[in-house]
């Protein structure tokens, strides 16, 4: 008798164990159709989290730039426009006396042309694309990033790199986004 009601608790308990398992097994597909509906929804506006380079070419990324942009090369890459909301772009151009600790003068009829062209090329101006609105992703509204590497799209895409080695290296910085991307949008 023993032995035949040990036989019982044991399928109870297998019984028990296979029905928390199935409990398992629903929830894992149900995660599992969720991420793949938000994917598809993602691929189909052009705004997939998986995108690993910003759209079009890094060293232009500014299709219609005026000349005047080109001064900023001087000391920099010209980051896309795309890459900031225009209130960053406005905040970035307000203190160009102390531009990341430098001078970078420039006249202010020239800037005041990179600003009107910046702003209305950012990430948020209204003829941004889906795909180029990706880059506001978590982004708050009363949030006014100073660098592209401060922002929610630049540290997810760059989350497993080491960036401590950068100084001592020829990257330098990681805003130095040409040393490691080429033109062809390829890591190197």
């Amino acid at each position: 008798m023993k032995a035949a009601t040990r036989r019982v608790v044991d399928l109870a308990g297998l019984c028990s164990t296979v029905m928390k398992l199935k409990s398992i097994l629903q929830r894992v597909a149900a995660g599992a159709a969720g991420v793949a509906l938000i994917a598809a929804v993602e691929a189909a506006f052009g705004v997939a989290r998986s995108d690993t380079e910003p759209p079009g070419p890094l060293e232009a990324g500014n299709a219609g730039a005026p000349a005047e942009l080109k001064q900023c090369g001087d000391c920099h890459m010209v980051f896309p426009s795309r890459m900031l909301p225009g209130r960053s772009w406005t905040a970035i151009l307000s203190t160009m006396d102390d531009h990341f600790g430098e001078d970078a003068d420039i006249p202010k009829k020239d800037l005041d042309v990179i600003r009107d062209f910046l702003t209305s090329h950012a990430a948020d101006s209204p003829g941004a694309t889906p795909r180029e609105r990706h880059y506001l992703a978590a982004i708050l509204p009363d949030s006014t990033p100073r660098r592209i590497t401060l922002t929610p799209w630049w540290n997810q895409m760059h989350a497993d790199f080491n960036f401590d080695g950068v100084k001592h290296s020829q990257v330098k910085s990681p805003a130095n986004c040409l040393a490691c991307h080429n033109n062809n949008n390829v890591i190197q």
